[in-house]
């Protein structure tokens, strides 16, 4: 009787657990999460389908987007227009969140794509200010220095 009880039990257990961790397991955790008003009020959007260079049209309105939140593993590149052409309003970077945005589509590409992109912009091997390159570079010029 009691080895009955424990299977009964045991099965309850599993089949409550099984859904949930099947459903986890669906989910990958990429999706882009943005905030916007609509008729006075704050709405919250998600676009869950995250496609590399893809250009999703964001369900506002006026343009007006209160706040991001990029829980995806690729930039995200907002545009003022719905073919995502042109310069981008923002890009956020993986785990970035941003504010106070006038955007009505969004695209993605992938982190490397981006920063070769942005290598390009600037030249390639070019030391940007703040950059580590250029951390590493003042504190080998001060070393130098003292030492000579």
């Amino acid at each position: 009787m009691r080895l009955r009880t424990t299977a009964v039990a045991l099965a309850g257990a599993l089949a409550l657990t099984l859904p949930a961790g099947a459903q986890a397991f669906a989910d990958d955790g990429q999706a882009f999460n943005y905030v916007f008003l609509k008729d006075g009020e704050r709405q919250l959007a998600q676009i869950s389908e995250v496609t590399e260079g893809k250009c999703h049209k964001l369900e506002v309105t006026d343009g007006a987007v209160q706040e991001i939140a990029n829980d995806t593993d690729m930039v995200a590149l907002l545009f003022d227009n719905a073919t995502c052409n042109g310069e981008p309003v923002v890009a956020a970077g993986p785990g970035e969140k941003a504010g106070d945005i006038t955007a009505v589509a969004v695209a993605f590409e992938r982190a490397e794509q981006a920063e070769q992109a942005e290598q390009a912009e600037h030249g390639d091997g070019a030391v940007r200010p703040g950059s580590d390159a250029d951390e590493q570079e003042d504190i080998f010029d001060r070393v130098f220095s003292a030492v000579g």
